[in-house]
């Protein structure tokens, strides 16, 4: 049996009801690169321990270490599923790989402003100057006050939308739990409502093309502002921003992004450059001039 049909017939239905499309998709991302490893679709009989781990290796070696823990999981979890069935003698042991403990980064006030200027600037896009301009110029302050992430700020309704506040519903949000209430500025509101112009109903930001392009394009204004553009480095750098400037500011943090513990907040989220309000190190040791 094909792990493509596996998953689809047996896994989806059964371990992932629920959850968004996104999941869905990022499990089909790791099956096609397992496949093009090993030269044809993948079977069930390829999740062997000696099998991933090889794959695993040669992954590491082309991707981010967070990349290769993300499909060790999912094929782990596939191969858990298959030996629960009897579709497979032994359950593979796959444990995780050592993946860096990185220093968040966030974005100043001013690469921001920068930023803001350049997704507002017709100019910097190559078509649809002045449409992309309204929809990256509302969603850029939209996602920096909320703290929200991307996917869930694309799902966002006009319907739960009544100036100054905008609710974005559990059903679109990372885990799909909670819905949550954001208010925002009068200037992010003015923009939105230009935005939205006449209609009534529906999703407040609407992307009609490829949902990659919406990430290139996104990436081609960070760096029309003069910033960096990794792909790390671009919506999801809005929320660590939003995060880091907000704990600076005296806020708390793991609320603003709801997380459920404060070290998660801190590990992935806080630029330690503008939080770090302690004594450090530098400033308690003896000088040596």
């Amino acid at each position: 049996m094909r792990l493509q049909d596996l998953f689809e017939n047996v896994y989806r239905p059964l371990r992932l009801r629920g959850r968004s499309p996104a999941t869905t998709r990022l499990y089909g991302c790791t099956l096609r690169a397992f496949g093009r490893w090993l030269g044809r679709d993948p079977e069930i009989r390829d999740l062997d321990e000696l099998v991933l781990a090889r794959y695993l290796e040669a992954r590491a070696t082309q991707v981010a270490p967070l990349t290769v823990e993300k499909e060790r999981s999912q094929l782990n979890a596939l191969a858990g599923l298959a030996w629960e069935r009897r579709l497979i003698e032994v359950k593979p042991s796959c444990p995780p790989g050592l993946i860096p403990d990185r220093v968040p980064t966030a974005w100043s006030v001013d690469e921001l402003r920068k930023l803001m200027a350049a997704v507002s600037n017709p100019a910097t896009w190559r078509r649809n100057g002045a449409a992309h301009a309204a929809f990256f110029g509302a969603l850029v302050p939209v996602l920096f006050e909320s703290g929200e992430r991307i996917g869930a700020m694309l799902g966002a309704r006009i319907d739960d939308y009544q100036r100054p506040h905008l609710v974005v519903r559990a059903e679109s949000r990372k885990g799909r739990r909670r819905d949550r209430a954001y208010r925002l500025t009068d200037a992010t509101c003015d923009r939105i409502e230009a935005l939205i112009g006449e209609r009534a109903a529906g999703p407040i930001f609407v992307w009609n093309l490829a949902p990659t392009y919406l990430y290139d394009q996104f990436g081609r204004a960070v760096e029309a502002a003069g910033l960096d553009s990794r792909k790390r480095l671009r919506f999801h750098q809005i929320r660590r921003s939003a995060a880091s400037h907000y704990a600076a500011a005296g806020g708390d943090a793991c609320a603003m992004l709801d997380h459920s513990s404060p070290r998660i907040t801190a590990r992935w989220y806080l630029d330690p450059r503008l939080v770090d309000r302690g004594a450090r190190p530098c400033d308690l040791l003896p000088s040596l001039d």
